[in-house]
Protein backbone atom coordinates (compact mmCIF):
# COMPACT_ATOMS: atom_id res chain seq x y z
CA UNK A 1 0.00 0.00 0.00
CA UNK A 2 2.95 2.21 0.69
CA UNK A 3 3.67 1.72 -2.79
CA UNK A 4 0.23 3.94 -4.12
CA UNK A 5 1.39 7.41 -3.66
CA UNK A 6 4.23 6.77 -6.19
CA UNK A 7 2.30 4.85 -8.69
CA UNK A 8 -0.76 8.05 -8.41
CA UNK A 9 2.25 10.22 -8.49
CA UNK A 10 3.73 8.66 -11.30
CA UNK A 11 0.20 8.22 -12.98
CA UNK A 12 -0.30 11.94 -12.25
CA UNK A 13 3.07 12.85 -14.27
CA UNK A 14 1.82 10.79 -17.40
CA UNK A 15 -1.51 12.67 -17.42
CA UNK A 16 0.79 16.01 -17.40
CA UNK A 17 2.46 14.74 -20.14
CA UNK A 18 -0.18 13.69 -22.16
CA UNK A 19 -2.10 16.77 -21.79
CA UNK A 20 1.25 18.93 -22.81
CA UNK A 21 1.74 16.89 -25.43
CA UNK A 22 -1.92 16.79 -26.41
CA UNK A 23 -1.88 20.64 -26.17
CA UNK A 24 1.51 21.11 -28.81
CA UNK A 25 -0.18 18.39 -31.06
CA UNK A 26 -3.36 20.48 -31.51
CA UNK A 27 -1.25 23.94 -31.94
CA UNK A 28 0.39 21.54 -34.86
CA UNK A 29 -2.26 20.93 -36.57
CA UNK A 30 -3.91 24.80 -36.03
CA UNK A 31 -0.71 25.97 -38.09
CA UNK A 32 -1.86 26.16 -41.70
CA UNK A 33 0.10 23.80 -44.30
CA UNK A 34 3.39 25.58 -45.78
CA UNK A 35 1.90 24.92 -49.30
CA UNK A 36 -0.97 27.34 -48.33
CA UNK A 37 1.78 29.80 -47.11
CA UNK A 38 4.03 29.57 -49.89
CA UNK A 39 1.12 30.20 -52.44
CA UNK A 40 -0.74 32.84 -50.65
CA UNK A 41 3.49 34.54 -50.94
CA UNK A 42 3.17 34.07 -54.56
CA UNK A 43 -0.36 35.94 -54.62
CA UNK A 44 0.77 38.69 -51.94
CA UNK A 45 4.04 39.39 -54.61
CA UNK A 46 2.12 39.98 -57.43
CA UNK A 47 0.03 36.76 -58.33
CA UNK A 48 0.91 33.98 -60.57
CA UNK A 49 -0.36 35.56 -64.02
CA UNK A 50 2.00 38.41 -62.90
CA UNK A 51 4.92 36.21 -63.03
CA UNK A 52 4.19 34.43 -65.88
CA UNK A 53 4.55 37.43 -67.97
CA UNK A 54 8.14 38.47 -66.87
CA UNK A 55 10.45 36.43 -68.55
CA UNK A 56 13.87 38.17 -67.33
CA UNK A 57 14.94 40.89 -64.97
CA UNK A 58 17.55 43.61 -63.97
CA UNK A 59 18.30 44.66 -60.45
CA UNK A 60 20.61 47.53 -59.25
CA UNK A 61 22.00 48.37 -56.34
CA UNK A 62 24.53 48.80 -53.46
CA UNK A 63 26.16 46.63 -50.81
CA UNK A 64 28.35 47.36 -47.74
CA UNK A 65 29.64 45.69 -44.75
CA UNK A 66 30.41 48.35 -42.60
CA UNK A 67 32.78 46.52 -39.62
CA UNK A 68 35.26 46.13 -42.49
CA UNK A 69 35.02 49.54 -44.26
CA UNK A 70 33.81 48.08 -47.49
CA UNK A 71 31.03 49.66 -49.84
CA UNK A 72 30.22 48.76 -53.70
CA UNK A 73 27.72 48.79 -56.13
CA UNK A 74 26.20 45.93 -58.00
CA UNK A 75 24.08 44.14 -60.52
CA UNK A 76 21.93 41.12 -60.42
CA UNK A 77 20.65 39.75 -64.20
CA UNK A 78 18.21 36.81 -64.21
CA UNK A 79 16.27 34.75 -66.85
CA UNK A 80 14.20 32.16 -67.85
CA UNK A 81 14.78 29.35 -67.21
CA UNK A 82 18.15 29.15 -64.67
CA UNK A 83 20.20 31.93 -65.96
CA UNK A 84 21.95 34.01 -63.31
CA UNK A 85 24.55 37.09 -63.40
CA UNK A 86 25.68 38.66 -60.65
CA UNK A 87 28.05 41.40 -60.87
CA UNK A 88 29.85 43.01 -57.92
CA UNK A 89 32.26 46.41 -57.79
CA UNK A 90 34.38 46.90 -54.48
CA UNK A 91 35.45 50.19 -53.66
CA UNK A 92 39.42 49.41 -53.64
CA UNK A 93 39.04 46.00 -53.85
CA UNK A 94 38.00 45.22 -57.42
CA UNK A 95 35.48 43.18 -59.36
CA UNK A 96 33.54 40.22 -58.26
CA UNK A 97 31.35 38.53 -60.67
CA UNK A 98 29.41 35.00 -60.47
CA UNK A 99 26.79 33.62 -63.04
CA UNK A 100 25.39 30.36 -64.03
CA UNK A 101 24.50 29.45 -67.67
CA UNK A 102 22.53 27.06 -67.33
CA UNK A 103 24.88 23.70 -67.02
CA UNK A 104 28.40 25.90 -65.90
CA UNK A 105 28.42 27.69 -62.41
CA UNK A 106 31.27 29.76 -62.15
CA UNK A 107 32.97 32.65 -60.18
CA UNK A 108 35.88 35.30 -60.78
CA UNK A 109 37.08 37.50 -57.64
CA UNK A 110 40.45 39.48 -57.38
CA UNK A 111 41.66 36.73 -54.80
CA UNK A 112 40.98 33.26 -55.54
CA UNK A 113 40.78 34.31 -59.32
CA UNK A 114 38.24 32.28 -61.72
CA UNK A 115 37.36 28.54 -61.09
CA UNK A 116 34.03 26.33 -61.47
CA UNK A 117 31.59 25.11 -58.96
CA UNK A 118 30.90 22.03 -58.02
CA UNK A 119 29.60 19.91 -55.74
CA UNK A 120 26.58 21.77 -53.23
CA UNK A 121 28.39 25.15 -54.38
CA UNK A 122 26.73 24.43 -58.04
CA UNK A 123 23.43 22.88 -56.66
CA UNK A 124 22.92 26.18 -54.57
CA UNK A 125 23.52 28.65 -57.74
CA UNK A 126 21.22 26.42 -60.05
CA UNK A 127 18.30 26.73 -57.58
CA UNK A 128 19.03 30.75 -57.63
CA UNK A 129 19.21 31.11 -60.80
CA UNK A 130 15.53 29.37 -61.66
CA UNK A 131 13.99 32.09 -62.53
CA UNK A 132 10.37 31.08 -61.50
CA UNK A 133 10.51 31.10 -58.25
CA UNK A 134 6.38 30.87 -57.65
CA UNK A 135 7.08 27.53 -59.14
CA UNK A 136 8.46 26.37 -55.85
CA UNK A 137 6.97 23.38 -56.62
CA UNK A 138 9.83 22.78 -58.90
CA UNK A 139 12.52 23.45 -56.28
CA UNK A 140 11.79 21.27 -53.52
CA UNK A 141 10.27 17.97 -52.48
CA UNK A 142 8.90 18.28 -49.04
CA UNK A 143 7.63 21.96 -47.47
CA UNK A 144 6.56 21.75 -43.91
CA UNK A 145 5.43 24.35 -41.29
CA UNK A 146 7.33 23.82 -38.20
CA UNK A 147 6.09 26.55 -35.59
CA UNK A 148 5.36 30.42 -35.40
CA UNK A 149 7.99 33.12 -34.22
CA UNK A 150 8.32 36.66 -34.30
CA UNK A 151 10.11 38.07 -36.50
CA UNK A 152 11.42 41.87 -36.52
CA UNK A 153 8.25 42.88 -34.50
CA UNK A 154 5.88 40.68 -37.28
CA UNK A 155 4.22 37.17 -36.13
CA UNK A 156 5.07 34.63 -38.89
CA UNK A 157 5.16 31.46 -39.68
CA UNK A 158 7.91 29.12 -39.69
CA UNK A 159 8.62 26.74 -42.84
CA UNK A 160 11.34 24.49 -43.54
CA UNK A 161 11.81 23.73 -47.39
CA UNK A 162 13.44 20.50 -48.30
CA UNK A 163 14.83 21.04 -52.18
CA UNK A 164 15.77 18.56 -54.49
CA UNK A 165 19.24 18.81 -53.95
CA UNK A 166 20.74 20.29 -51.14
CA UNK A 167 20.47 21.43 -47.50
CA UNK A 168 16.75 22.24 -46.14
CA UNK A 169 15.80 26.16 -45.76
CA UNK A 170 14.11 27.51 -43.30
CA UNK A 171 11.52 30.27 -43.99
CA UNK A 172 9.50 32.79 -41.96
CA UNK A 173 6.38 34.55 -43.50
CA UNK A 174 3.96 37.28 -42.44
CA UNK A 175 1.28 35.61 -40.84
CA UNK A 176 -0.83 39.27 -41.92
CA UNK A 177 1.24 39.97 -45.57
CA UNK A 178 2.20 37.17 -46.49
CA UNK A 179 5.67 38.04 -47.28
CA UNK A 180 8.92 36.35 -46.39
CA UNK A 181 10.60 38.19 -43.88
CA UNK A 182 13.42 36.17 -43.01
CA UNK A 183 15.35 33.09 -44.24
CA UNK A 184 18.27 30.54 -42.75
CA UNK A 185 20.17 28.51 -44.70
CA UNK A 186 23.34 26.86 -45.25
CA UNK A 187 25.73 28.64 -47.75
CA UNK A 188 28.38 26.73 -49.72
CA UNK A 189 31.59 28.64 -49.68
CA UNK A 190 35.04 27.81 -50.75
CA UNK A 191 36.17 27.80 -46.96
CA UNK A 192 33.49 25.52 -45.82
CA UNK A 193 29.56 25.82 -45.10
CA UNK A 194 28.77 28.89 -43.73
CA UNK A 195 25.41 29.62 -41.70
CA UNK A 196 23.62 32.27 -42.73
CA UNK A 197 20.35 34.57 -42.01
CA UNK A 198 19.08 37.43 -44.03
CA UNK A 199 16.43 39.55 -42.98
CA UNK A 200 14.14 40.82 -46.28
CA UNK A 201 12.51 44.56 -45.70
CA UNK A 202 10.92 47.47 -47.47
CA UNK A 203 8.70 45.84 -49.65
CA UNK A 204 7.49 48.37 -52.75
CA UNK A 205 5.78 47.97 -56.12
CA UNK A 206 7.98 47.31 -59.20
CA UNK A 207 6.12 47.02 -62.36
CA UNK A 208 3.02 44.28 -61.13
CA UNK A 209 5.30 42.63 -58.84
CA UNK A 210 5.96 43.35 -54.87
CA UNK A 211 9.67 42.99 -54.11
CA UNK A 212 12.38 43.84 -51.24
CA UNK A 213 14.08 46.62 -51.49
CA UNK A 214 16.33 46.07 -48.22
CA UNK A 215 18.07 43.00 -47.38
CA UNK A 216 20.05 42.54 -44.17
CA UNK A 217 22.63 39.31 -44.29
CA UNK A 218 24.70 37.55 -41.07
CA UNK A 219 27.28 35.06 -42.15
CA UNK A 220 30.84 34.34 -40.53
CA UNK A 221 29.75 36.95 -38.16
CA UNK A 222 29.61 39.71 -40.99
CA UNK A 223 26.51 41.95 -41.64
CA UNK A 224 26.31 42.75 -44.83
CA UNK A 225 23.62 45.18 -46.53
CA UNK A 226 22.27 44.97 -49.57
CA UNK A 227 20.27 48.21 -50.79
CA UNK A 228 18.09 47.92 -54.30
CA UNK A 229 17.50 51.02 -56.14
CA UNK A 230 15.82 49.65 -59.06
CA UNK A 231 14.14 46.37 -60.84
CA UNK A 232 13.92 46.28 -64.26
CA UNK A 233 11.71 43.75 -66.40
CA UNK A 234 11.81 42.26 -69.65
CA UNK A 235 14.71 43.75 -70.80
CA UNK A 236 16.35 43.41 -74.36
CA UNK A 237 19.49 41.77 -72.97
CA UNK A 238 21.45 40.71 -75.66
CA UNK A 239 22.01 36.92 -76.90
CA UNK A 240 25.36 36.73 -75.14
CA UNK A 241 24.59 38.30 -71.40
CA UNK A 242 25.29 34.63 -70.08
CA UNK A 243 27.82 33.41 -71.79
CA UNK A 244 30.90 32.18 -69.88
CA UNK A 245 34.08 34.54 -69.47
CA UNK A 246 37.03 33.29 -71.36
CA UNK A 247 38.62 32.25 -68.18
CA UNK A 248 35.90 30.08 -67.31
CA UNK A 249 35.78 28.33 -70.77
CA UNK A 250 39.26 27.87 -70.26
CA UNK A 251 39.09 26.06 -66.95
CA UNK A 252 35.98 24.13 -68.65
CA UNK A 253 38.08 22.90 -71.80
CA UNK A 254 40.57 21.51 -69.31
Amino acid sequence: MKRLPIRRTLAACAVMVLAAAGARLRAADDLPKAETILDKSVEATGGKAAFEKTHNMVITGSMELAAAGIKGSMVITKAEPDKSLVEIDLAGIGSVKQGYDGKVAWEINPMQGARIKDGDEKISSKREAHFHEENWRDDYKKVETVGAETVDGKDSYKLVLTPNEGSPVTQYYDKKTGLLVKSKMTVNTPNGDLEAETLFSDYRKEGDLLVAHKIQQTAAGQDIALTFDSYKFNVDLGKDKFDLPEDIKALVKK
